[in-house]
């Protein structure tokens, strides 16, 4: 091998390496296999089959962040439930505990979901809205060249057609493109009380957008109805699936 090109092969991967040590992202090797440690011991994400779309072609995880399985007809296939723009501190895993405190920083320094009990509908003291834009983001809580869908992403998918079904176990799921996609109704957690709601019957998942102080886009859909952030926004505080996307 050429030592300039394996000199530059080892400077790019050692920064890859670095960033996502820095933005604290879930860390992958060079074949796509994603060891995540969980409460359930060690497990894979892999990636899906590319979905071309009007706006691009686009690689989705296989699963939600958090999940330790891909089969929707189990509890296991729902995951973590993240507050917009913050980081895979702990907060997320629904065993965690809850604080009245708003954080002041990004990078909260306890693992536990902040409830607001005021309702100014975000966990920062003082909004920011670029925590979750791009790979490079700062917060973003995907494995490294990983990030969360776009509005105009996750609009174009979409359009390729979808389905809201039930499986044998009672938990319902959205289908994208004819199976391409599945999306499991692994429910919200309340930014007011720190509860869970509608665990099985409806999905909550976050895109990247910021829309104005408090709010980011979602999509939220459940057996008889669904909504984008044309209709609704996404308050910060509540605690929404995460599924990792990267683009060509």
């Amino acid at each position: 091998m050429n030592n300039k090109i394996f000199l530059s092969s080892v400077l790019i991967l050692s920064c890859t390496v670095l960033f996502c040590k820095y933005t604290k992202a879930q860390n992958y090797d060079a074949n796509f296999d994603k060891p995540i440690t969980s409460q359930k011991g060690q497990f894979i994400y892999g990636e899906l089959p590319p979905i071309k779309t009007e706006a691009g072609v686009l690689f989705f995880l296989d699963r939600n962040l958090g999940a330790v399985s891909t089969n929707p007809e189990t509890s296991d296939s729902w995951g973590d439930l993240y507050q917009w723009g913050r980081n895979t501190d702990g907060h997320e895993k629904r065993y965690s505990d809850t604080t009245l405190t708003k954080s002041s920083i990004i990078e909260v320094p306890h693992n536990k979901f902040i409830v607001d009990e005021r309702k100014s509908n975000d966990w920062l003291s003082n909004s920011q809205e670029d925590l979750w834009q791009g790979t490079n983001g700062t917060n973003n809580p995907c494995p490294c060249g990983y990030r969360l869908p776009t509005q105009k992403e996750w609009r174009a998918v979409l359009n390729l057609g979808y389905e809201v079904k039930l499986n044998s176990s009672g938990y319902y799921y959205l289908s994208i493109a004819d199976g391409k996609l599945i999306l499991p109704c692994a429910g919200l957690r309340s930014a007011y009380t720190g509860n869970f709601q509608h665990i099985g019957t409806r999905g909550y998942y976050w895109a990247s957008d910021a829309i104005n102080k408090g709010t980011s886009g979602c999509i939220d859909f459940n057996k008889e109805e669904f909504t984008t952030n044309i209709s609704i926004f996404g308050f910060r505080c509540f605690g929404r699936s995460i599924r990792c996307v990267r683009s060509e």
